[in-house]
């Protein structure tokens, strides 16, 4: 709405400084009144809701495959990311907290139009149709919201600043994320089927959306003791297999599992693959992209993966490195190409190997020998591939406008396998139409129930005590999820909802430093290792990694929110 009162105003300056009073409006003004006519009106009005998904980039900072700093999936340089330190605090300001905080504009705009709708005379199927994508936008958002800050206010009307329901206490989680599949059932139901470009909502992505998040809730109540969460699951379960049935989509395949991966993460617009069920696009010539993503990410990432995500690519014998004869501990760290070297093909589509070339002309950023980098801005030895693009043009400053996905089937397959092995009813067949078809893209051998063993190294069997520890199928699943997402914002959130928080107090470590392949790191800060010789990026830091269990499954509400309200409604979340 004040987008619309501000051009209500500069038009109103640009008519001239009259001196009558105006008793009616000319036509060029745009006001609440005369703009809501037309169904095209809501399609402009929507379009502005779908740059609340994340983006490859966003000027010099949100890239994608940053998110995944608040994780022990990624280390970034200097002092480390506070999230994954456990070190954000009451008086950190909400826009830090990766997209807005305790914010619900965005939830007022997506209201305001489904006020407009009610009062617009348009036909009944465009009305369903445009609340459907106003109301898929505002499960997305409550979403977000639940995830961050658990029991929330529940607005479904757009309120001004005399209203007194601004000031409601917060709503139950349980009562949220009701009124959140509400939404989406009716997103589902008057969404069009196929909107045939995956730029735009359609049935599947709406179902993509009750999957992912019916699966995150299912299980965040069922290992943080919160109820029932069968229902959750099922619900995930069905949403999923709706659109592996009906949605005709499939993996990305170029016939190369050692490039096909890859391939899917360097398209300039994912929503041309099979495997997309919906994806942003950008278009410098159309004044919509250009950023940096591809610059940072082949020159400054600032960031880079851990030994610990490294080390779950199984080998190719589908063993994990702490089991398998074709991994040797004493000597293959200490080369990277030998640490590759028989190990799941994603593992070098997701990390520079060796001899891969970063840029069509590299000999500016390497050296002869081809090796990733290491220094203050590639802090780990495991420098991130996936996302990146081979084309010098795009390492211009703002020259990118890759898009990127926002759903993919490769995650339906995910969801699917997890929640049917939570509930107990998983199949070999389940895995053979989830799991395994994500195997199979990169010639990996299939997972079988009978064959599954439990990894030594393992974090979910019962080794750590705050974590709860889990069946060796569904730790497993848990390892293919982690491999299969990596870089994709996905990981802070399976920790939380895992309730694995104590992960992220693990000492954090790259490659094992080779001091003839980087001789010039020798004795610089950003190469100090531990007594085994692997990288320790935060060796020497002030900052102490922590996580305390009591609260930091959820973030603290900002206390400035909380001292507006009159009577004390708002409360802070426990332990903050």
């Amino acid at each position: 709405m004040k987008l619309y009162k501000y051009l209500l105003i500069t038009t109103l300056l640009v008519c001239g400084s009259c001196s009558d009073v105006l008793d009616t409006e000319p036509d060029s003004v745009i006001t609440e009144a005369n703009f809501f006519t037309s169904e095209s009106d809501f399609e402009i009005f929507s379009n502005k809701f779908y740059d609340y998904f994340p983006r490859d980039g966003r000027g010099f900072v949100d890239f994608i495959w940053n998110v995944d700093n608040n994780s022990d999936n990624m280390h970034q340089f200097d002092n480390g990311n506070i999230f994954a330190f456990g070190a954000n605090t009451v008086n950190d300001n909400p826009p830090g907290y990766d997209g807005g905080g305790w914010d619900f504009s965005r939830i007022r705009d997506v209201n305001f139009m489904l006020a407009k709708l009610d009062e617009a005379e348009i036909s009944e199927d465009a009305k369903s149709k445009w609340s459907a994508v106003a109301r898929f936008f505002r499960a997305y958002l409550y979403f977000d919201k639940v995830r961050k800050y658990g029991d929330v206010p529940w607005y479904n009307t757009a309120l001004d600043e005399t209203s007194e329901e601004i000031f409601k206490p917060r709503d139950p989680r349980a009562t949220v994320i009701a009124n959140i599949l509400t939404d989406l059932d009716f997103a589902i139901a008057n969404l069009p089927q196929d909107t045939g470009n995956k730029t735009t909502l359609d049935r599947f992505a709406a179902l993509a959306l009750k999957a992912r998040i019916t699966l995150f809730e299912g299980t965040f109540r069922k290992y943080h003791g919160l109820g029932a969460s069968e229902d959750l699951l099922n619900q995930a379960v069905q949403a999923a297999q709706t659109i592996m049935d009906e949605g005709g989509y499939t993996l990305h395949d170029d016939g190369d599992p050692n490039q096909n991966y890859y391939n899917y993460f360097a398209l300039h617009s994912p929503g041309t693959s099979s495997e997309t069920i919906l994806a942003r696009h950008f278009d410098i010539g159309q004044n919509t992209g250009g950023h940096w993503s591809q610059r940072f990410i082949i020159l400054q990432a600032m960031t880079g993966i851990s030994k610990s995500l490294a080390d779950d690519f199984l080998c190719t014998d589908g063993l994990p490195v702490s089991l398998s004869p074709l991994f040797d501990p004493d000597t293959d760290y200490d080369l990277i190409q030998d640490e590759m070297a028989n190990r799941d093909p994603r593992m070098h589509q997701t990390i520079f190997n060796k001899d891969v070339i970063r840029l069509s002309d590299p000999d500016e950023y390497f050296n002869e020998d081809q090796v990733p980098p290491l220094n203050r801005f590639f802090p780990t030895g495991y420098v991130v591939r996936k996302f990146s693009k081979l084309d010098r043009a795009l390492q211009v400053p703002s020259a990118a406008d890759d898009g990127m996905p926002i759903f993919r089937l490769g995650e339906i397959y995910l969801i699917y396998a997890e929640a049917r092995a939570e509930l107990g009813t998983i199949t070999q067949g389940d895995l053979d139409i989830s799991i395994n078809l994500l195997r199979g893209r990169v010639g990996m051998p299939d997972m079988t129930i009978a064959g599954v063993v439990r990894d030594p190294d393992s974090n979910f069997d019962g080794s750590l005590s705050e974590i709860p520890s889990v069946s060796v199928l569904i730790d497993e699943i848990r390892r293919e999820r982690r491999v299969e997402l990596a870089c994709e914002g996905f990981r802070r959130d399976d920790l939380m909802r895992w309730k694995a928080g104590q992960l992220l107090t693990l000492t954090p470590l790259g490659a094992k430093f080779n001091p003839i392949i980087y001789p010039d790191a020798v004795d610089q800060n950003f190469a100090r290792t531990n007594s085994e010789g692997f990288l320790e990026p935060y060796q020497g830091g002030t900052r102490p990694r922590l996580f305390d269990e009591n609260k930091n499954y959820l973030y603290p509400i900002p206390p400035s929110e909380i001292g507006l309200y009159p009577n004390g409604e708002l409360t802070q979340n426990p332990g903050w």
